[in-house]
């Protein structure tokens, strides 16, 4: 891609066109299209099929300039009869232009003026209101007279002109074979060119209509090769509809070669379908070119083909095909009903391209797939007597999946929605209604879903509009309500805890309060009971968690100590336990982290946690920090940190994977995956270790017992080692490593300013390395400030380079206060 772009960059200053670095990028950003079935296969049957067509063509003309010219204007007194018919059928064959077409094409047309005949007939004996009926006898015979017209007209002339047009080519190929075998063209007196000239015609003649039968045997390859394609793309055997469009898309490319050979160019299905959905297309191209698009955005590998529809879907030239798509959506007719579930699917899946701005009839189109007056078929709407017609539940589901992807993909379309009180309350229906717990899962499941993203990108919305959702007492008891209940799927409770980590943010109220410890133990129950719980909701329990407990404030974290007895002991064994899932004790490691920060009451609780970060931080370190390098001779151990190993049974990263502590990867491992998940993990574990750090070690004695804790016999100079080769392990330029490093650098503050005395050339060896590896991640942070909306990433502080700077200048202090003091105590001596 990089060769890509510089070549570009090299032509863009050779061009003088001002559009030409903007048409090289545009052309470099389309999907690659030759392995797409229809081009590599559709596309090139036509391409040849057009070429063969020109070949017919050209022998035709020529075969027709040489009897028109050669034969029958040189030759014509000294043809025999057999040859002067001959070359006369040959030549109405090619003047009739039947090469024109191929003759699938003329047989698809023929049997429509047979019945032109049949009314013919009928309208000569139809009697009029107005007739009398002496009149009858004349109208009969008068009748029976134009039917022997008419039975004369179609046998002496019609049928051998509909035969001659038809099976001209066949014709003139079979009577130049018989005149080549007999080759009596006589010709004695005079005529000493006229046999190599018949022979000529009669071979350009054979030649064509060689030509032509290859044509027409390769067209029913064209069909196996159609059914292959519309195969592939997930046409089955009963949608013959949707194979017949396949089919239509060969026919029409078919005869677009015939006449350029360039037509095939950027030409596939997506391009086909569109064409058949602009405005000026009748309603059958439309239905077709609709059921195209809904069974390629049906398939999630087309990746190619989805974005090229984003792409001319999304233009302003196609902007009508948008508005038409839009337009059926509000079709009640049971007639349109297919063509109003495949506008639903389409505009489901092209939603983050549209912005109702727009188009301001939008919302009213949508809103009607939410009805069930208009997405029901009904039998007599008079009296009320209507059912439900079967697909009326998958159009409400795509109503409100459309909805909360307009919402997603711009904050003008969010709005939007937010402030249509009726359209919110109507999606809302089957949350407010609670239809899950009162009537079935079965049933509502999909709709209370579709309604939940929607309001989980509605619930934030600030002003009257969020407001009403989130004191929408009925629908938020239908949430927790889906959160504890065991037979709501996994996707309801994660929905559910998306939506109610949203609601504690607001400003505190008593309900909210009581709301806030609802929810709050719902999440502790969901993240520490593995029984019966999927993976992913206790994933996002915990992040929930995390999310709650970040918030500065005591009272939070006493909500989450008021959730359970047991949850600091809770969240300890889930940090420590190894063979738990990283994102879990990352979790873990976060809400520790915020509630050792937060919360200052003295009770039981602090007391409980205060003894809990006690035990864990040398496990932490032990875990964390790598081991110093062995010695010549020296062998790994399953004790201590040297060479620490455990087996994983981490589902991300491969159950049974060892880890080795000792080598310059963070867990070498040949998957790239496991090291940016154990480096996460890392920098959450090193995280708390440096909160738990600067709170309980103040001097050089709690050093030394935590570098004795961490590894027997270790002294405090070696922890100072043991952080160097972190930070030497952790300076590749990734988000990750500098994470690790800003952590670091903490510890590093804090090291150095630990009482009493410090390990002085272990640290300024630390400061080197940091110095170095702070170098290395310049780049990346400058370009994550700049993309990152977080206002706190610009604080200096958190800057490496600035939080660097001040562990060297507290550096030279510490060791200006240390040369001081010496030389203070030798006057002294």
């Amino acid at each position: 891609m990089l060769e890509e772009l510089v070549y570009i960059l090299a032509c863009c200053f050779a061009n003088d066109d001002p559009n030409f670095l903007e048409e090289e990028l545009t052309m470099a950003n389309e999907p690659d299209q030759s392995e797409w079935k229809e081009v590599d296969g559709i596309n090139s049957y036509a391409l040849f099929m057009g070429y063969l067509s020109m070949a017919v063509k050209g022998m035709g003309f020529l075969v027709g300039l040489w009897t028109t010219v050669v034969l029958l204007g040189g030759f014509v007194s000294m043809l025999e009869k057999k040859d002067f018919w001959s070359l006369t059928i040959i030549t109405l064959v090619q003047t009739a232009g039947v090469f024109d077409v191929f003759l699938n094409e003329k047989l698809r047309y023929a049997w429509k003026s047979f019945d032109g005949l049949l009314v013919t007939v009928a309208m000569v004996f139809r009697k009029e209101d107005d007739d009398d009926d002496s009149d009858q006898y004349w109208r009969a015979l008068v009748g029976i007279l134009v039917l022997l017209l008419q039975a004369l007209v179609i046998a002496i002339i019609l049928l051998p002109l509909a035969l001659l047009y038809l099976f001209g080519l066949l014709v003139s190929t079979g009577l130049s074979m018989w005149r080549l075998i007999e080759r009596d063209y006589g010709g004695e007196d005079g005529g000493a060119n006229l046999t190599p000239a018949l022979n000529v015609l009669y071979s350009l003649a054979l030649f064509q209509g060689v030509l032509f039968c290859y044509q027409s045997a390769s067209y029913f390859a064209g069909k196996r090769l159609a059914r292959v394609v519309a195969d592939d793309y997930g046409f089955d055997k009963e949608d013959e509809e949707g194979r017949e469009s396949v089919r239509d898309y060969m026919r029409k490319t078919k005869i677009g070669c015939e006449k350029d050979p360039s037509f095939v160019k950027e030409r596939n299905l997506v391009t086909f379908a569109v064409e058949l959905m602009k405005s000026e297309s009748s309603s059958a191209d439309y239905v077709s070119g609709a059921r195209i698009l809904d069974k390629i955005l049906a398939q999630e590998e087309l990746q190619g083909q989805h974005a090229l529809i984003r792409k001319l879907v999304g233009s302003a030239s196609a902007s009508q095909v948008l508005e038409r798509l839009l337009q059926s959506l509000r079709s009640t007719s049971p007639l349109d009903r297919d063509v109003r579930v495949l506008a639903a699917r389409i505009v489901a899946q092209l939603a983050g391209e549209i912005s109702l701005a727009s188009f301001p009839q939008g919302l009213r189109c949508i809103s009607s797939l939410l009805d069930t007056t208009t997405t029901t078929t009904t039998t007599k709407q008079q009296d009320g007597d209507s059912a439900p017609s079967g697909h009326y539940k998958e159009l409400m589901v795509l109503g409100r999946d459309i909805l909360h992807k307009l919402a997603a993909a711009d904050e003008h379309n969010c709005s939007a929605i937010g402030s249509n009180q009726g359209l919110v309350s109507k999606a809302m229906v089957p949350v407010t209604a609670d239809l899950l717990h009162n009537i079935g899962h079965d049933a509502w499941s999909d709709i209370v879903a579709a309604s939940l993203q929607l309001l989980f990108r509605l619930v934030a919305l600030p002003g009257k509009a969020g407001d009403k959702l989130r004191s929408n007492k009925r629908a938020i008891n239908t949430v927790e309500k889906i959160l504890g209940c065991d037979e709501c799927n996994e996707k309801l409770h994660v929905l559910a805890i998306k939506i109610l980590t949203q609601l504690p943010m607001e400003a505190p109220s008593t309900s909210t309060a009581d709301s806030k410890e609802k929810i709050t133990k719902l999440l502790v129950d969901i993240f520490f009971t593995k029984e019966n719980k999927d993976a992913s909701t206790r994933q996002l329990a915990g992040e929930a968690l995390a999310m709650l407990s970040v918030d500065q404030s005591e009272s939070n974290a006493a909500i989450i100590f008021k959730a359970s007895d047991t949850v600091v002991d809770d969240l300890k064994t889930t940090l420590l336990d190894v063979r738990t899932k990283s994102g879990y004790r990352i979790s873990a490691a976060e809400i520790l982290k915020h509630l050792y920060i937060c919360y200052t009451k003295e009770d039981d609780n602090l007391k409980k946690l205060t003894e809990a970060m006690k035990d864990v931080l040398p496990k932490m370190l032990k875990e964390i920090l790598p081991s110093p390098p062995l010695k010549q001779g020296e062998k790994h151990t399953e004790k201590g940190t040297d060479a620490t190993k455990f087996v994983t049974q981490d589902p991300e990263i491969g159950e049974g994977a060892v880890a080795t502590k000792d080598s310059g990867n963070v867990n070498e491992q040949k998957d790239d995956n496991k090291k940016i998940v154990d480096r996460k993990l890392h920098a959450a574990l090193l995280s708390l270790s440096a909160a738990i750090f600067e709170k309980l070690i103040s001097n050089d004695t709690d050093l030394a017992q935590l570098a004795n804790a961490i590894a027997t016999g270790d002294s405090a100079s070696s922890f100072a080692g043991k952080l160097k080769k972190l930070v030497e392990e952790n300076s590749e330029p990734t988000a990750n490593c500098l994470r690790i490093l800003k952590i670091a650098s903490r510890m590093i503050i804090s090291l150095i300013n630990l009482e009493g005395n410090y390990p002085k050339a272990e640290l300024e060896s630390l400061m080197e390395s940091l110095s170095k590896a702070s170098k290395e991640m310049f780049e990346l942070e400058a370009f994550m400030m700049f993309s990152s909306s977080d206002q706190s990433a610009m604080n200096p502080v958190s800057i490496l380079g600035s939080q660097v700077k001040q562990a060297q200048v507290l550096l030279e202090n510490k060791k200006e206060q240390n040369v001081a003091t010496t030389a203070t105590s030798t006057v002294s001596l």
